[in-house]
């Protein structure tokens, strides 16, 4: 058993020595090949030999000893010119800048990309100003700037929170808008007395709060009050707020619209008080967590499959809202 057990650990100091010297090769041959010119003709002429040395070593799976005596010989070389040789040059600098810019570039536009909430649509789950990550991978492999898709995703799920590039025409065209998908392809739809049907089953909601402060500023500074509620849509639970209707709210500023669709000409198929909408084929319905103070599917219509950018992860900033997850 003494005898096996050092046979292992011979092997391993064995493969440790070769894939460090193999390291050690690349690293000098890098060196060399771009700082190599600060050295004299000379130096750098032995310096490539013990290089070589090493080189050849490893190529012809020489005994460790071998190899090892080799990248001796070559880290002595290497020690003698090290003042000259540590700095890097500009090239590198920007070389190393470069490629920093490259990767940085490709995860911002396959892999996650950092938003920031601008408006108080998802209050009160997302707040203005939240900085957050967004999964661009999760609904496919997009090409930048266009809607094709060079690998495909899952599909869209009921309750997640997506970005995506705003559907209609006139001056959001184009913009990225975020919002909870309440609706996917086929479903049919509607807000009534402020609950969600999908498929003419109500959502699960549960009143928090009857008379509560709005999260909204700019509701707060007209004096509103609203109703909080949770709801669960999929595997997601989330809270959502809405205009308390009266007697709790009686400006003019502070109207709930509790049902949708409705006689309200402003919104989408509005005059179709009471009957469902059907998301068509390819197509999915968001809403924001704010109701009353979103602009949403309800006023712009169904969002294209593929002008969905990304789902959601979590906030990094500001402070005390750092690493949290979105539900």
């Amino acid at each position: 058993m003494a005898l096996r057990a050092d046979v292992h650990v011979e092997r391993r100091q064995t493969r440790r020595t070769l894939k460090e010297a193999r390291r050690f090769a690349r690293e000098t041959s890098r060196i060399v090949r771009r700082r190599g010119g600060r050295l004299s003709k000379a130096d750098r002429t032995t310096l490539e030999a013990r290089l070589a040395d090493l080189e050849q070593a490893l190529a012809t799976d020489a005994p460790a000893e071998k190899v090892q005596a080799a990248a001796d010989a070559l880290r002595r070389e290497l020690q003698r010119h090290h003042a000259v040789l540590k700095r890097a040059s500009v090239l590198e600098y920007i070389e190393s800048l470069g490629s920093a810019i490259a990767i940085a570039l490709l995860i911002r536009a396959f892999l996650i990309e950092a938003f920031k909430i601008p408006t108080g649509s998802m209050i009160p789950t997302l707040m203005i100003g939240d900085h957050i990550f967004v999964n661009k991978f999760v609904y496919g492999l997009r090409i930048p700037f266009t809607h094709f898709r060079v690998v495909q995703g899952r599909a869209p799920e009921r309750g997640e929170i997506a970005v995506f590039e705003f559907p209609g025409e006139g001056e959001d065209k184009g913009k990225d808008f975020i919002k909870r998908i309440v609706a996917l392809p086929g479903d049919r739809v509607r807000l009534s007395d402020n609950r969600l049907y999908i498929n003419s089953e109500p959502v699960y909601t549960r009143v928090l709060e009857h008379d509560a402060e709005c999260a909204d500023e700019s509701l707060q500074r007209q004096g509103c009050r609203c109703v909080r509620q949770v709801e669960r849509l999929g595997e997601a639970e989330y809270v959502t707020q809405h205009l308390a209707p009266p007697p709790i709210n009686v400006g003019p500023g502070c109207v709930n619209s509790p049902d949708w669709p409705s006689d309200n000409p402003l919104q989408f198929n509005g005059g179709r008080e009471s009957s469902d909408v059907v998301v068509p084929e390819g197509h999915v319905l968001a809403m924001g967590d704010n109701r009353d103070n979103s602009s949403d599917g309800r006023y712009w219509g169904f969002i294209p499959l593929e002008n969905l950018k990304g789902q959601a992860m979590f906030t990094w900033w500001p402070p005390g809202r750092w690493f949290r997850w979105v539900h």
